[in-house]
């Protein structure tokens, strides 16, 4: 029925217009003033806010909350209204804003929010930015109200251990570096780096180099490259270096890297980071995994070595253990597969990030603000979440069932397909490992 209404509808608006014009009416012979195509729109009361991380730069306690940071100065912030052809129809800065309403055309619009310009690097300055979508309507006034601006760019901060300084020559530096720009950063530098993101994912790459003294005396050159990889706009990357101490005496040094957005989780993959040695002291390795901290979560796979990729074949089985003696605060499973989209994802009723403790607040990599509700989808697959999860010190993660959906989209040539597994605990203490598998001969 409703077909046919269009149908209709339609059909007697065309044979209006052709009976117009064949009596070649208009509106200007008939002396009937012609419609207005302008509307309004009201910023007068705007309000813009910056939403910040203001806790504490050191590494190890995540922040729970973000607060408006009132030092920001807005009234300098520039503002444009762009129309729908992309072009400037008026600018203007946020503390000269119009106290009377803009008259504009009907249509579609952005208002755009901007602090200042993107440097490729520079030290403590922050680009804070937001875009508004609006629509004018003929004869009618449009109000925008409040607008909230996000990091525009990727923030980057690095601290060492106390013990790990007394053992670092003073011209030691780590150079942080993304796309083109980098930033050199002392071992007494306290400022945080701002860094433009070339890429919807980019990696930062670490360059540690300079001297080293086992026993705080006998110094050596040394040099460590390392990556941080899928930085986002708008994510604070916290570095840390520090001494592990393993219990037959020898030390190690290991990073940790905490990570969090204003807005919205991201993910960081760290695996490069945390497994591989550096800077080993003494005669016998011995210890924990430097990437491993004592009392941190850990995933296992019991039989199996995650540091490897494994063919899935008809009688594999991947039943995983998180372990957390602090009690699981955070569980996330990115799935990076060569033929596993997000389309076919969502096909099934899943996405590629997947928030085991808030299974309704999943979501894809590419709009990570839109959430996505999988809690029953993953039950059906035997996943373990929700109240199965948080705070639990122990949980089965059984991925078994999922590997027949990579069997079915993979086709017969070799497909890799991983899962990154990220596990905080209620200290703030994170573990990452990767699940590679692989389908196809």
């Amino acid at each position: 029925m409703k077909f046919v209404k269009f149908t209709v509808a339609a059909l007697f608006t065309a044979l209006l217009a052709v009976g117009c014009a064949d009596e070649n009416i208009t509106f200007e012979d008939k002396g009937v003033e012609t419609l207005s195509d302008k509307g309004y729109l009201s910023i007068s009361n705007l309000v813009v806010d910056c939403r910040v991380d203001d806790k504490d730069p050191n590494m190890g306690v995540e922040p729970s909350t973000y607060a408006t940071r009132n030092s920001v100065d807005v009234n300098n912030f520039d503002c444009s209204i762009i129309n729908d052809e992309g072009e400037v129809v008026s600018s203007f800065k946020l503390g000269e804003r119009p106290a009377e309403a803009l008259e504009l055309k009907t249509g579609d619009y952005i208002f755009k929010v901007k602090s200042g310009e993107i440097q490729g690097a520079a030290w403590n300055s922050p680009v804070y930015g937001a875009t508004k979508v609006f629509k004018i309507v003929r004869d009618e006034t449009t109000t925008i109200s409040e607008v909230v601006c996000s990091l525009m760019q990727i923030k980057v901060s690095i601290t060492y251990a106390p013990d790990l300084l007394e053992r670092l020559g003073e011209g030691t530096t780590t150079t942080a570096i993304i796309g083109e720009n980098s930033l050199a950063f002392s071992l007494t530098e306290t400022r945080d780096g701002y860094f433009s993101a070339p890429q919807v994912s980019n990696t930062i790459t670490l360059n540690i180099k300079g001297t080293y003294a086992a026993d705080k005396v006998t110094f050596k050159s040394v040099e460590m490259n390392k990556e941080v990889k899928d930085v986002k706009v708008g994510q604070h990357s916290k570095i840390h270096f520090y001494i592990e101490h393993a219990n037959e005496g020898n030390i190690k040094v290991s990073v940790t890297l905490r990570d969090w957005v204003t807005d919205e989780v991201i993910p960081c993959n760290v695996a490069d980071l945390v497994t591989e040695e550096e800077w080993t002291e003494g005669g016998n390795e011995g210890g924990d995994d430097p990437g491993t901290t004592v009392g941190a979560p850990d995933i296992i796979w019991a039989g199996y070595d995650m540091s490897k990729r494994y063919a899935i074949t008809g009688d594999l089985t991947v039943d995983l253990e998180i372990v957390a003696e602090k009690g699981i605060k955070e569980l996330l499973c990115e799935i990076k597969s060569e033929v596993l989209t997000p389309d076919q994802l969502s096909g099934v009723g899943l996405c590629n990030i997947l928030n085991l403790c808030y299974p309704k607040q999943s979501y894809d990599s590419s709009t990570p603000s839109v959430y996505v509700d999988v809690e029953q989808p993953l039950r059906d697959l035997d996943f373990s979440v929700a109240e199965e999860v948080l705070n639990k010190k122990k949980v089965n993660l059984s991925i078994t069932k999922f590997l027949g959906i990579l069997q079915g989209v993979s086709g017969a040539s070799l497909k890799n397909h991983d899962f990154i597994l990220s596990v905080t605990d209620n200290d703030g203490v994170t573990t990452v490992k990767t699940l590679m598998l692989q389908t196809g001969n």
